[in-house]
């Protein structure tokens, strides 16, 4: 595989089989928690994993409520 077909086609993992549909995606009722702090940057390198590189030591940790709306799920017989 190309470098340029894996920028055409990723959008989810695995490549060749993805665990879900391309978008646009809509989320309804959802909450968002968001943390976002500085640390200490040579703390922050010895865990981030090469070739990756740290430009600012921010850390962003998120939380999302998610909430299932029974009317969207699919009935088996919907599926066929």
């Amino acid at each position: 595989m190309k470098i340029a077909d894996v920028r055409a086609r990723a959008f989810a993992m695995p490549l060749n089989n993805p665990s879900y549909p391309p978008g646009p995606y809509r989320f309804y009722d959802r909450e968002y928690f968001v943390i976002e702090y500085r640390t200490d940057p040579d703390a922050l390198r010895a865990v981030v994993p090469e070739p990756l590189e740290i430009s600012d030591p921010l850390v962003k940790f998120e939380f999302i409520r998610l909430r299932i709306r029974p009317a969207l799920a699919i009935s088996p017989s919907a599926a066929r």
